[in-house]
């Protein structure tokens, strides 16, 4: 078993955990990486593995630095599911369609600035669109429920002592791997 860490490693942003066994790749949430444009532009279009090669993603919560790097990967060719809490789910789903208006609005805004400039202009990461395809690989489950992920792996969803209250749903950062 093999963990290698593509995010959020000497940084509070971009959480990207890659666990690979054999026959398996999992990717454990899949963050937007937040700070300045140029590493930030860099970060969130190259992940730091092949996303074709991925089985599956496992998604611990909500928040945009798990989860906002989610649409990318599709678009990247990722083609498995996101197995994550229904709850999570229906979080996830508002929050990367905000974001995908949000940095359609703020390239809109710079690329007015950089035309002044003559530069290139910028494009967003992905649109409403990218993120309702996404959501259809979405694989609801239920809180403490074991699941399976590959023949020789089982994990649940569990508490991990940090949670947040988001309109009264939970959102938790732990998964625990059963092999």
């Amino acid at each position: 078993m093999k963990l290698s860490f593509h995010g959020a490693a000497r940084s509070v942003t971009g959480s990207r955990h890659l666990l690979e066994m054999p026959g398996f790749r999992l990717l454990l949430d899949c963050g937007l990486f937040q700070g300045r444009r140029d590493e930030a532009h860099r970060q969130n279009r190259d992940l730091g593995f092949d996303p074709k090669s991925l089985s599956a993603v496992l998604l611990s919560h909500a928040h945009i630095d798990h989860s906002g790097a989610l649409p990318v990967l599709l678009k990247l060719g990722f083609s498995g599911k996101v197995h994550l809490t229904i709850a999570t789910a229906d979080l996830t789903e508002v929050m990367l369609e905000d974001s995908a208006r949000v940095q359609i609005t703020d390239c809109g805004f710079i690329n007015k600035q950089e035309k002044r400039k003559g530069k290139a202009c910028v494009r967003a990461l992905y649109s409403p669109e990218d993120v309702r395809k996404l959501v259809r690989r979405f694989e609801g489950v239920r809180y403490g429920d074991n699941f399976k992920l590959a023949p020789r792996v089982t994990t649940s969803f569990r508490d991990a002592g940090h949670s947040g209250e988001i309109h009264g749903t939970r959102q938790y950062h732990h998964c625990a791997l059963q092999r």
